[in-house]
């Protein structure tokens, strides 16, 4: 999981493969300034189809749990939307929390 220490951002991420097998394994690095994310993930023994580094740039929300921004890939590009881990859990939970509220009510 990437870290932030000052305006740097460091990790590795675990993710699943795309094209079956094993997880794919990647390294971040990157800057942060302010709300401006900017990292590229590197693939650790990139099999095919993670040969190239990925791009992104997005932006912080104010609480700090989720990115959303831009990402490319050599000729490619798309959005991409980040969400801390225990934050989307709490968010769950409390969505759970209203349905179960709304069918108790009926």
């Amino acid at each position: 999981m990437p870290t932030q220490r000052g305006a740097s951002l460091a990790g590795r991420i675990i993710e699943p493969s795309l094209y079956g097998g094993a997880s794919a394994e990647a390294a971040v690095l990157g800057v942060v300034a302010g709300e401006a994310v900017d990292f590229t993930k590197t693939y650790a023994r990139a099999g095919f189809g993670y040969e190239n580094p990925v791009d992104y740039v997005g932006r912080v929300t104010d609480d700090g749990n989720r990115i959303t921004g831009v990402w490319s890939l050599r000729d490619m590009n798309g959005s991409f939307e980040m969400i801390h881990h225990a934050a989307r859990e709490e968010a769950e939970e409390r969505e759970a929390a209203e349905e179960l509220t709304l069918s108790v009510r009926s």
